[in-house]
């Protein structure tokens, strides 16, 4: 891979200032909400004419408001973020990416789809990093949603409307990869807080996923992308086929996609020495020849002299991406029944497997002269010795499993009387998924064979160890398994009331019930001798929920300074059987002072209650992990929960916006969007089970005083977990020095406030636009020792400035679109001195060609190409050491190992 091509990035460009130079094709951009911001479409686009509703994408214009006045049709879709049929949110910016867009970004997935906005940021919960909050319960590898980065549980993911179930051995976050991308119409974010519509999650926002209702005919989709280096590949295949009749319709799809893994063996920026670039060395003493030591001095091997040490890169070998292979099936049916019911349903099965590679095992132990492979240096008297080793790269300990996800919801509709609709709803949804490993370091018996003097039995700990010794002293077990229940039942009836001057006074009101379970636990001990332990844990939310839209000004009563002016008010009570009870309101205004320009405003409050598994875990443990400090690496003992439950309160979220929406009639082929947001977000709740570089600065140390102990009251603690019976996860030292609470705690709170801004322009076949993100502010306290603090454009915090643009050109059948990814440049506060991290700027690029058949109009075939970082170029440099979690010489928050993807795919539609 090559490094950053200068000539490519003109300054004006690094700033981000120079907007108008920024290039875009709305093919593969957000959408603003229509001018008025006053009605959504009024039906559901069909499938069959989704060529009509691409033209106007890629045209840069959204489709035509319907008039507030208008009455909702009877098909009236819900639109995110409000309650009432057919009424986009007031207040709050809405952002559309449709299946155009899908197929212009090349991904294989529908997280890394979204993942393309800015406004989303890959922090927390990932396949490719495990490092920050919510990070450490993810072992099954799954992808969430983190608008605005201030956490992944603080956006709500939505299928259709209705909640997902929960994935994973530690829940809390739904899997949106386990939608099958063909069947995605379209995927519309709300980025802010929405618990008076939605309840608890929608802190930051709302991803909301929309399937493909209403095909008809049949379509097949393949792609295949390679890495420049042919390191890595992902592949997809999916079909799906519907049939329409007069007062219904059937939709089924299936998708079969995956990806290799990505081993940091194979990409030369990932290492702990990272001295050639500036960098510390961050390697480890566990090593393969090992140390040894006596007294207090070090003997590195083979030479044995006196206060020698050798260094390694124990962890270059673990992948930094795991293999994931995914099958989902999808089905939906509609249908009419009379004039004035409609009944839907929904299905959805997705089995997802993983491996994930690790390191080799190493570990730090005492061997006594009984031992037959015990050495000492010349001259050197002892009975025992301390080796440092990672056991002759012997042993690796790989973990694989599986999610296997199910949900489904049956719907009616009924036109009850005047235009107002009752929608009742059930959804069931259950995620069964399992991590497991079985070559663990078996602390009891390493002992034993580290103690015994017979060779046929005896651990060597330098190496070249037979194949029965290693499986019985390795053969430790982690199975983590996981099975999450959703019952969710929702009544809503929406209309208007009254004929006003401005318009339709339009009302919501309804109830919902929530159950959600947990059936989780620990499998463990020895190959053979399993233990398996098991807790569920539940909850039951009753809510309800009431909204009213009220038209002060519309096309009826229109004055100068106020074409129309609209007020949404809504509110939510909910009752939570496990931590007490929530009401959140929300105000939304828009104001039209003058045709083409919108001006809109929210304020609201926001709640998340804490996940079943925060407030007691699947695996309340100790782990033995390395942390990086400024005097080198450094082992200590992290506890994961405490057994009797982590004492935890709900958290709480204050949300502000204010926007303009700017479209001229003058310019009609012009948008514009800018969005103000302000969050205040007290009482999260976090975790540094994950997070080993902590220690690696005085100053980012002492914000976690209160969960650190180090010295002899460190050996006092972890002695005190072990014989209370909480379970050793590798290779116990002798004399731990430093013991942390890495269990969750109400101990964050983070005020954030920032810009959001949308600019798009076609002028003939060419189209050009943009979408970022800038922060203003982003203050964190991460502990409750910790003062309140300037996280912006930190490490592990979102960057100030992020943005996605292009520029594009549809010629008819042909059309390409040139793609810049940026991420401005920022400080690495876990080095010292502090880093400054370069920016980070990709260009992705999309062909495709679309050949019509002659058997119909919907006959087609369109071959694409795609490449991903089409300039190879790496991340940029980061001081920072490698952990079984993510990092080591890039950022994989913000930045992607892959390098260089080169795809091609095809359509068929018949």
């Amino acid at each position: 891979m090559n490094s950053k091509p200068k000539s490519l990035i003109p300054l004006g460009m690094q700033t981000g200032v120079a907007l108008a130079a920024l290039a875009w094709s709305s093919v593969a951009c957000a959408q603003a909400v229509p001018d008025a911001g006053q009605t959504a479409p009024a039906t559901q686009v069909p499938d069959d004419t989704d060529a009509a509703r691409a033209q106007a994408s890629s045209s840069g214009t959204p489709l035509p408001p319907a008039s507030a006045d208008t009455a909702a049709p009877a098909t009236d879709i819900v639109v995110t973020g409000s309650r009432i049929r057919g009424v986009a949110p007031v207040g709050s910016p809405l952002i559309e990416q449709t299946r155009t867009d899908l197929l212009a970004t090349g991904a294989t997935s529908t997280t890394q789809l979204v993942q393309n906005l800015p406004q989303v940021i890959n922090q927390g919960v990932s396949e490719g990093s495990r490092n920050t909050s919510g990070g450490a319960g993810n072992i099954t590898y799954s992808s969430g949603f983190n608008i605005r980065g201030i956490g992944p549980y603080a956006t709500l993911t939505l299928l259709n409307g209705h909640r997902i179930v929960q994935s994973g051995s530690s829940g809390g976050l739904p899997d949106p990869s386990a939608i099958p991308t063909i069947a995605i119409e379209r995927v519309e974010v709300v980025a802010d807080g929405a618990s008076a519509i939605y309840g608890s999650d929608a802190v930051a926002g709302v991803v909301n996923l929309i399937t493909r209702r209403k095909f008809n005919g049949l379509e097949a989709r393949t792609q295949y992308g390679l890495a420049n280096d042919n390191a890595y590949n992902q592949y997809s295949l999916g079909i799906i086929g519907g049939h329409s009749w007069a007062t219904g319709n059937i939709t089924a799809s299936y998708e079969h996609a995956g990806h290799s893994a990505l081993n940091g063996a194979d990409r030369s920026f990932y290492a702990a020495d990272l001295r050639s670039r500036g960098g510390g060395d961050f390697r480890g003493t566990q090593c393969g020849p090992a140390n040894i030591g006596i007294n207090g001095v070090t003997y590195a091997q083979p030479g044995l002299v006196a206060n020698t040490v050798n260094r390694c890169d124990t962890l270059k070998g673990q992948d930094l991406i795991p293999l994931q292979v995914r099958d989902s099936a999808m089905g939906s049916i509609t249908q009419s029944i009379g004039s004035r019911i409609t009944v839907t349903g929904d299905i959805l099965y997705t089995k997802r497997k993983f491996i994930f590679t690790a390191a080799p095992t190493t570990g730090t132990v005492t061997v006594p002269n009984t031992n037959p492979y015990f050495v000492l240096p010349a001259g050197v008297v002892a009975t025992s010795e301390t080796v440092q080793t990672n056991f002759g790269n012997q042993v690796l300990n790989p973990s694989s499993g599986y999610s296997n996800d199910i949900e489904g919801t049956v719907g009616l509709n009924w036109k009850a009387f005047g235009d107002f609709q009752l929608d009742a709803d059930y959804t069931y949804g259950r995620d069964e998924s399992y991590s497991l490993s079985t070559r663990g370091a078996n602390n009891a018996a390493i002992a034993a064979a580290l103690a015994s003097s017979n060779p046929a039995t005896a651990l060597n700990p330098f190496g070249n160890n037979s194949a029965a010794i290693l499986n019985s002293n390795f053969n430790a077990v982690f199975g983590a398994p996981g099975t999450n229940e959703l019952h969710e039942g929702e009544l809503n009836l929406s209309g208007s009331v009254v004929d006003l001057p401005g318009g339709k006074l339009r009302v919501a009101i309804g109830g919902e019930i929530l159950r959600e379970s947990i059936y989780t636990g620990l499998d463990s001990g020895s190959v053979g001798a399993v233990t398996s332990a098991r807790a569920y844990s539940a909850r039951t939310i009753k809510s309800v929920f009431g909204e009213i839209r009220l038209p002060i000004f519309g096309d009826g009563n229109a004055i100068p300074g106020f074409q129309s002016l609209d007020i949404s008010l809504a509110g939510r009570i909910s009752d939570y059987s496990d931590v007490g009870s929530s009401k959140n309101p929300k105000i939304g205004i828009n104001w039209q002072p003058v045709r083409g320009l919108k001006l809109h405003g929210s304020y609201g409050t926001s709640f998340r209650a804490p996940i079943l598994t925060q407030i007691r875990g699947a695996s309340n443990a100790l782990y033995v992990q390395n942390y990086s400090t400024p005097a080198g690496i450094v082992q200590g003992v992290t506890l994961s929960g405490l057994a009797t439950g982590n004492a935890l309160t709900p958290e709480k979220a204050r949300t502000f916006s204010l926007g303009a929406d700017f479209a001229p009639s003058a310019v009609p082929n012009l948008r514009a969007s800018v969005n103000y947001f302000n969050i205040d977000y007290t009482g999260q709740i976090n975790a540094i089970l994950s997070d080993l570089s902590i220690l690696q600065t005085p100053a980012i140390a002492a914000r976690y005083a209160d969960r650190i102990v180090q010295g002899a009251a460190a050996t006092a603690l972890i002695q005190s977990f072990v014989a209370a019976g909480y379970p050793v996860r590798g290779v116990l030292p002798n004399n731990p020095t430093l013991f942390v609470y890495g269990q969750n705690v109400n101990a964050g709170k983070t005020m954030a406030e920032g810009l959001d801004f949308q600019v798009a322009y076609r002028l003939g076949g060419f189209n050009v636009a943009t979408n970022g993100t800038y922060f203003t502010k982003y203050k964190t306290a991460v502990s409750t020792s910790a003062p309140l603090t300037d996280a912006l454009n930190t490490i592990f915090n979102p960057p100030r400035f992020r943005s996605r643009s292009s520029v594009g050109y549809d010629g008819g059948g042909t059309s390409a679109v040139l793609f810049w990814n940026y991420t401005n440049s920022y400080d690495n506060n876990r080095a010292t001195p502090t880093q400054q991290v370069s920016d980070y700027s990709t260009f992705d690029l999309h062909i495709a060609h679309r050949f019509d058949g002659g058997l119909s109009a919907k006959n087609k075939l369109i071959l694409a190409l795609d490449v991903a970082n089409l300039f190879d170029v790496d991340p940029p440099f980061v001081n920072i050491a490698q952990s079984p979690n993510g990092g080591g010489g890039f950022d994989p928050t913000l930045a992607n190992p892959i390098g260089r993807l080169i795809s091609i795919s095809a359509i068929v539609s018949l």
